[in-house]
């Protein structure tokens, strides 16, 4: 995700959030063996080594489509303890009434001539260690607020599969409202859609401080 000029990472109460560089290939390669982890994550099948450097490798690719995740770090211990940020997710835009639109995670995967609608999608994934400590909630509340303010996206999304009660608590606690539902890989997902009111929490800090 792009970072204004002068900004090397965005800060929250406890966490601070910054570019996922190549010293957390080790980390995101564990995260992503978990089957815990992965469960509702795409094909929900653990990712080898070489698959997790591939995913980083592409999602580090901030400045191309002013999208991508980062690193979410635990200001009390310096630990890397997940990811958070905004991923791209394109929807058929012109889906019949009454039926579930089609939606793809690259724009390259729709067919061809479909008239797509940009819609991305704001997601998180953290440590199990970490789990049931609000660190998702503050995470995702302090990246939808910088997008907002800095990236002149409209409307954000947070796509979450039907059995993923965690991420849903998530939607709830952060005031999302339910916006019916979303076909991605023949797998039916909930799509929440972010709140435009509120009190922004993050706190930027300048490269240098």
């Amino acid at each position: 995700m792009t970072l204004v000029p002068g900004t090397d990472r965005i800060d929250s109460e406890r966490l601070l959030l910054r570019r996922i560089t190549r010293d957390d290939y080790d980390f995101f390669a564990r995260l992503h063996a978990m089957p815990e982890v992965v469960r509702y994550i795409m094909d929900g099948q653990p990712r080898s080594a070489e698959e997790s450097r591939v995913w980083v490798e592409r999602v580090a690719m901030y400045q191309r489509v002013n999208l991508g995740l980062l690193a979410v770090v635990r200001k009390s211990d310096g630990r890397l303890i997940g990811r958070c940020g905004l991923s791209e997710l394109v929807v058929d835009a012109n889906a019949a009434p009454g039926t579930i639109p089609r939606g793809w995670f690259q724009r390259a995967q729709a067919p061809a001539g479909t008239q797509l609608l940009d819609t991305p999608d704001l997601g998180y994934t953290f440590d199990p260690a970490s789990w049931g400590h609000g660190y998702a909630t503050e995470a995702a509340r302090c990246v939808f607020d910088y997008a907002r303010a800095n990236l002149g996206w409209r409307r954000i999304v947070s796509v979450i599969h039907p059995d993923n009660v965690r991420s849903l608590r998530v939607a709830e606690r952060s005031g999302l409202r339910r916006d019916g539902q979303v076909d991605i890989m023949d797998q039916v997902m909930e799509q929440y859609v972010w709140p435009q009111g509120g009190t922004p929490i993050w706190r930027p800090r300048d490269a240098g401080a």
